[in-house]
């Protein structure tokens, strides 16, 4: 039985988008492929969105290891045999919201030589607005050669031309911005301690317009805003307090946030590992404030609530007795994945092949910027259902 796949509702999307012009024609040649760039999950207004970009005939993009070959005066391998090497990115990302009980199903081809064929992300750039600051903001822009990467997000030419990345360090070094990334800066942001499934931390910072998004994006098990500043350099370094002084890192690795979700600690074990990093975190502000009194801090309080959008995911959370969901295979090994939707944290579906009961998790950040082709396939995966 076939089922109605979500991915493919994206082909009548980019048909359909104004953006698209000439390159509307995916998918006409007879029995050509459908293809799809799995860009990520995005979250927006709570609710989850998968984001792809439609891939359009003509050349073939090359990837890096080509390229060097092609320099080295060697011969590029003949790709023409498989059709799911042809095309390039379109450039127009397609947003498919997340229906519970939707299928989702996808193979992922290779080239020749093995390799995934995965594309650069673009950049970003700041968008400003001298009447109205308050909506300063941030815009991605399609990488201009649609290049081909083997690892990472951006090519090198992105990755220069990327105007967020310096704001990471802009209180370190506030001459690096640009006038419309200055102005993203100076809006209001806020400070959040994040816990995660397995009782480690993180500190973070989200601006006027990522809040409460950006916790949405992080996968998080339980979080709290604990400062809030007038702009974005005073909360960067508030954010570089707490991590010397509470020793609560700025980052943790999506692999590992997998991992916490598949094997959590029990809920009130997770309660209280969080209110100790929020407290350790407050006495590092306080040790700021006593040090550095010019940088403007308000304490905050405030819980982050999951939204209905996460209900099954975090079901898995809230039991007295936690019952993770399993891990599954990404996909990227067996060359195929396919599942029914039940939820999402961050980057990861919650899901089952047909029973219910036997739900899993799925990491969609291994699929980020790799090329899918919808599909009818399912995930292979063993898992106990609840014997309740």
């Amino acid at each position: 039985m076939d089922y109605p796949n979500l991915l493919e509702t994206a082909f009548d999307e980019f048909s359909a988008a104004p953006a698209a012009g000439n390159n509307a024609a995916v998918g006409d040649s007879a029995g050509a492929p459908q293809l799809l760039i799995w860009r990520q999950i995005r979250w927006s207004n709570r609710r989850p969105l998968i984001e792809v970009e439609p891939v359009v005939p003509g050349g073939v993009a090359e990837g890096t290891h080509n390229r060097a070959s092609q320099a080295a005066g060697e011969s590029a391998p003949n790709q023409e045999s498989n059709p799911a090497q042809r095309g390039v990115p379109s450039g127009v990302r397609i947003q498919i919201p997340l229906t519970p009980g939707a299928y989702l199903g996808l193979r992922i081809p290779r080239d020749s030589e093995g390799e995934l064929y995965r594309y650069c992300a673009g950049y970003t750039t700041g968008t400003s607005n001298d009447a109205a600051p308050e909506s300063a903001g941030i815009r991605r822009v399609p990488c201009p050669e649609g290049a081909r990467i083997q690892r990472g997000q951006q090519c090198p030419r992105c990755t220069a031309r990327d105007e967020f990345t310096a704001l990471h360090s802009a209180h370190l070094y506030p001459g690096t911005l640009t006038e419309s990334m200055r102005a993203y800066a100076m809006l209001e942001h806020r400070l959040y301690i994040a816990t995660f499934p397995d009782g480690t931390h993180k500190v973070g910072t989200s601006s006027l317009h990522s809040t409460p998004r950006r916790l949405d994006e992080q996968a998080v098990a339980t979080a709290t805003y604990i400062a809030l500043a007038p702009d974005g350099l005073a909360i960067r370094r508030a954010e570089d307090a707490v991590t010397a002084l509470a020793k609560i890192p700025q980052v943790k690795q999506m692999a590992s946030k997998y991992r916490a979700w598949t094997n959590p600690l029990p809920g009130v074990l997770l309660r209280t590992a969080h209110q100790e990093a929020v407290a350790r975190a407050r006495e590092a502000l306080a040790e700021l404030a006593r040090t550095d009194p010019e940088v403007p801090l308000t304490a905050l309080d405030e819980p982050w609530i999951p939204s209905l959008a996460m209900n099954r995911p975090y079901a898995a959370l809230r039991a007295q007795s936690p019952e993770p969901l399993a891990p599954c295979d990404s996909g990227l090994e067996s060359g195929a994945a396919g599942f029914f939707c039940t939820g999402a944290a961050g980057q990861f579906l919650s899901a089952h092949t047909g029973d219910a009961d036997a739900a899993f998790l799925v990491n969609t950040a291994a699929w980020r910027n790799v090329l899918v082709e919808p599909a009818q396939e399912f995930t292979r995966v063993r898992v106990q259902g609840s014997l309740f």
